[in-house]
């Protein structure tokens, strides 16, 4: 990951992500700016399965949508803070999950696609949002217009999420804890060039 990136990463808050103007795979992320503080505090592994389950829509059946990326940058967050609460279920799950979503980048990645955009910071342009006072048909377009969402847009969704990602190891190997689980992640990722070091 490149210091611009990771800069980036590390000073966004949830507070200025505009969540209303992503598409999700039944609505907008508008939900997400209370749901995701909600899963920081949670202790209770079943309760915080329930909640993670309202912002799932960031993914449906191997496509990713636009909130996707910002979210694991908060969700790797909350992993580092159970990690410190030594909460293992929930660490547990959430390991489980990003398992699954690294899966789903990886296979788009080796598929062939289009350019990403330059920035992570260009997820968020203007024109990659949906209007500022935006009706049921721009919604519905971004669904049935082939050309509502550019290629490069599309792709950047996996690519950014998997950039993001890529820290979960790093992260874990400082618990000596993971270590299956670890060597499982890294092999997957070394499959992948642009993160390989």
């Amino acid at each position: 990951m490149d210091a611009e990136t990771k800069n980036y990463i590390d000073s966004l808050e949830a507070g200025n992500i505009p969540w209303k103007r992503m598409f999700t795979a039944y609505g907008t992320a508008g939900h997400y700016a209370e749901l995701l503080p909600a899963l920081e505090q949670i202790t209770d592994a079943d309760e915080w399965k329930k909640v993670f389950f309202k912002i799932s829509d960031f993914e449906h059946q191997s496509t990713m949508f636009p909130p996707a990326p910002f979210v694991f940058i908060f969700l790797i967050r909350i992993l580092e803070k159970k990690l410190e609460e030594k909460a293992d279920d929930i660490v547990e799950k959430l390991i489980d999950q990003f398992t699954y979503y690294i899966n789903i980048c990886i296979e788009a990645e080796q598929m062939e696609h289009a350019p990403q955009l330059d920035h992570f910071s260009d997820l968020l342009d203007e024109q990659n949002l949906l209007p500022a006072d935006y009706t049921e048909d721009d919604l519905m377009d971004v669904f049935e217009n082939p050309e509502a969402v550019s290629d490069e847009l599309f792709y950047s969704f996996y690519h950014y999420s998997l950039i993001v990602l890529s820290q979960i190891p790093d992260i874990l190997d400082q618990y000596k804890k993971y270590t299956n689980q670890i060597q499982k992640l890294r092999d997957m990722m070394e499959s992948v060039s642009f993160l390989v070091k």
